[in-house]
């Protein structure tokens, strides 16, 4: 097979095009690019190539079978490349890995269309992004909807019949009325669009002019509007904490020690400080995976040290400049970006040492790299939900986290959610190096007692018994107590409390649910709010049901309200 694979990689053309190989299943384990197909790929095969690069024995070793696709230029090649190592993501190439999810701002394609955030990029439409802070991005919104006035909402146009508060408070042009033309939205959108690439000194210069003349119009009021405005992007510019002039419109990277990291800056603000793991990889992988392969706009400027003459003639035509720094300020932020490399590695640093100290003193068989937690969340045994959430290396893999609605029992009893919530989970999913549980024996008890009607082997688990500082285990060995500074002990609290807020916050987004909709939508003069304290009085229709007139009189103080809650109850029954 060897031999096979070997004669014909010597038949290869000796043009530019991509390379790609494949193992007995027909899956890409490797993608490259070369100039000459022909001459690269035979290097694979060479002992003395062999010896200077294990990977690349690895390679020639594992492939079964090749494939090519010719191109007319290079840098066809470098594009292809980038496309087929994102798609197939084979596992000898480099991957670019978020560290984190970053969020994006997203204008959609509609006729009239509208902005958001988002962490995902599944739906048509422009991304402006990524940025480091979702506070950033949500004070960011703010002001693009005080200056150009596009709508924030999903809703369908046609089914709106008057516009929304946003419009009187100046904060939307409200389209869905025809208080603005389509032309004037579009020219408002294309602004913002500008404003997003970097052109806030245009912007900032346009409102100036238009408070001034509105000043000399004696018309204060709306002037005063516009100085709000201003005031609130002196404020965002100063949010960021970094000095850049209004006329840098540049990304600034660097990659060292297996992690590269980016800056984003836009007409005076530093929007974006973002770090991903990137190991062996070099400044061109990062380049041609985050801006290609993953379609992340392109700055005007890219600053990037280490690139050599061919990279840089390569990536030339999508660049106004792309090469070491030119001045002072650049220099500065490279030296910010490669700041960020350390600050990072300093934290997984803390972290790993953190989590082999867990591994010592809980006496776990593995290291805990992942770890899960679990919470229960209900009131009154009302909408009882749980939350998993993943921690990877010691940090949050948000993307794993789950929540489960919890219907199978109809009292509150927090032993057997948690054996539910236990069997949906790990009847589907892999165990975790180590389950994180909030509770003390009687909760461990009930994890046990859940893996055993599963038939499968209990994981390494351990509770947390908040009140104490105690760590509890299912076996017989006696109680951990940490002092609260003990590295272990934060960061089990910190795993447990972000497992407590997840499960939280999808309860309450039910109970609003719950307090938006009701049969309590049929009585005359019970408005949301009353709706939602008689909810929160009683726990429920049935509780409202059974509630005396006193009762009712001291949640709605309202005698004709309690009335209309008496005659709804005799003649509906509640339904």
């Amino acid at each position: 097979m060897y031999e096979a694979l070997a004669k014909r990689v010597s038949q290869l053309p000796e043009e530019p095009g991509v390379y790609i190989f494949k193992d007995e299943s027909g899956e890409a384990i490797y993608v490259g690019k070369a100039k000459r197909l022909r001459r690269r790929v035979l290097s694979y095969f060479r002992e003395s190539t062999w010896a200077k690069n294990d990977k690349v024995r690895k390679i020639a070793e594992e492939a079964l079978d090749i494939d090519f696709i010719i191109v007319t230029s290079e840098r066809e090649a470098l594009l292809l490349e980038a496309n087929l190592i994102f798609k197939d993501k084979p596992k000898f190439n480099v991957l670019l890995k978020d560290s984190r999810i970053y969020p994006y701002i997203f204008v959609s394609e509609h006729d009239y269309p509208y902005i958001g955030v988002t962490r995902t990029r599944g739906d048509p439409g422009t991304y402006f992004g990524p940025y480091t802070s979702a506070g950033l991005v949500r004070r960011l919104i703010e002001l693009l909807q005080r200056i150009f006035k596009i709508r924030t909402c999903t809703l369908d146009l046609k089914k709106v019949k008057k516009p929304c508060f946003l419009y009187h408070l100046k904060m939307c042009s409200a389209p869905c009325v025809s208080k603005i033309t389509e032309d004037d939205y579009r020219s408002n959108l294309d602004s913002l669009r500008a404003f997003l690439e970097g052109d806030t000194l245009e912007v900032r210069e346009a409102l100036m002019e238009r408070m001034n003349l509105l000043s000399e119009k004696l018309q204060f009021e709306r002037a005063a509007e516009i100085r709000d405005i201003l005031s609130s992007m002196d404020h965002l510019y100063s949010f960021q904490g970094v000095e850049v002039s209004f006329d840098l419109k540049a990304d600034i990277l660097c990659v060292s020690s297996g992690l590269a990291a980016l800056l984003h800056v836009r007409g005076g603000m530093l929007l974006g400080k973002l770090v991903f793991d990137f190991p062996e990889g070099t400044p061109v992988d990062f380049i041609t995976q985050f801006y290609y392969a993953k379609g992340n706009m392109k700055p005007r400027s890219l600053i990037v040290s280490g690139l050599n003459k061919s990279s840089t003639r390569q990536f030339r035509r999508d660049f106004q400049y792309i090469g070491e720094p030119r001045d002072e300020q650049e220099e500065r932020l490279l030296r910010i970006a490669f700041q960020n490399i350390d600050e990072e590695l300093k934290i997984r640093l803390n972290a790993t040492s953190s989590l082999k100290q867990a591994q010592q003193i809980l006496g776990l068989r593995r290291f805990p790299s992942r770890i899960e937690a679990i919470d229960i969340s209900h009131t009154q045994g009302l909408y009882t939900v749980a939350s998993v959430v993943v921690f990877d290396n010691g940090k949050p893999n948000k993307s794993e986290y789950r929540r489960y609605r919890i219907t199978e029992i109809v009292e509150p009893n927090d032993f057997e959610s948690m054996a539910i919530v236990i069997k949906r989970r790990y009847s589907k999913h892999p165990l975790p190096d180590l389950l994180l549980v909030d509770g003390g024996e009687p909760q461990l008890r009930a994890v046990e007692k859940a893996f055993g009607k599963m038939n499968l082997a209990m994981c390494e688990t351990v509770g947390l018994a908040k009140e104490h500082n105690e760590l509890v285990f299912p076996d017989n060995r006696a109680r951990v107590k940490l002092p609260i500074e003990h590295p272990v002990i934060r960061m089990m609290v910190s795993i447990d409390d972000e497992a407590h807020r997840f499960a939280v916050n999808y309860h309450r987004i039910l109970r609003e649910k719950r307090y938006q909709s009701s049969s309590l939508d049929d009585i005359p003069g019970i408005g949301p709010k009353r709706k939602k304290a008689l909810l929160r009085a009683f726990g429920s229709v049935r509780g409202i049901k059974t509630a005396s007139k006193e009762d009712l009189y001291r949640v709605l103080m309202n005698s004709k309200s309690v009335e209309a809650v008496e005659r709804w109850i005799v003649e509906k029954g509640g339904d």
